[in-house]
């Protein structure tokens, strides 16, 4: 009798488990944590020009880039038009409250706090349907940020 009643217990908390939604990076949800001059992840908006900086643009293997020297963004898009990747080396930017500057330590802190894993460690992490790399320099600070739609 304890053996049936543990292996129900067992069973319906796998099933109250699976119905909990995981870290999913969803556009909405990344929305509010990316704040690099108005450029989204996923977004169809067509970046040539930020805050007066013009972009220079090169092709790239899945796509194409966008550079922003001034401002030390970088936007990634698809061959759809889409962006599939954001990088920022600007301090006045963030991504999930980490800006380029502060140390390798609170930036991890909060990066697990927003739900991500480590992917690669110790600079790469993961969630659901992205990645987002940590630049590192040899005073272990974040000098850039990299965020990436994972395919």
């Amino acid at each position: 009798m304890k053996l049936r009643t543990a292996l129900i217990v067992t069973l319906m908390m796998g099933l109250i488990l699976a119905a909990i939604p995981g870290s999913s990076m969803e556009p909405d949800t990344l929305k509010d944590q990316i704040d690099v001059f108005g450029v989204q992840l996923d977004s169809t908006v067509d970046h040539q020009e930020i805050n007066g900086v013009k972009a220079v643009e090169e092709p790239c293997l899945r796509g194409y880039e966008r550079s922003f020297d001034a401002l030390d963004i970088l936007i990634g898009y698809g061959f759809d038009g889409k962006v599939r990747k954001i990088t920022t080396r600007n301090p006045v930017t963030s991504m999930f409250g980490i800006k380029p500057g502060m140390t390798y330590g609170e930036g991890k802190h909060k990066i697990l706090l927003a739900g991500f894993v480590e992917q690669i460690p110790p600079f790469k992490f993961k969630a659901t349907g992205c990645s987002i790399t940590f630049l590192v320099d040899e005073k272990d600070r974040i000098f850039a940020l990299k965020l990436e739609r994972q395919e």
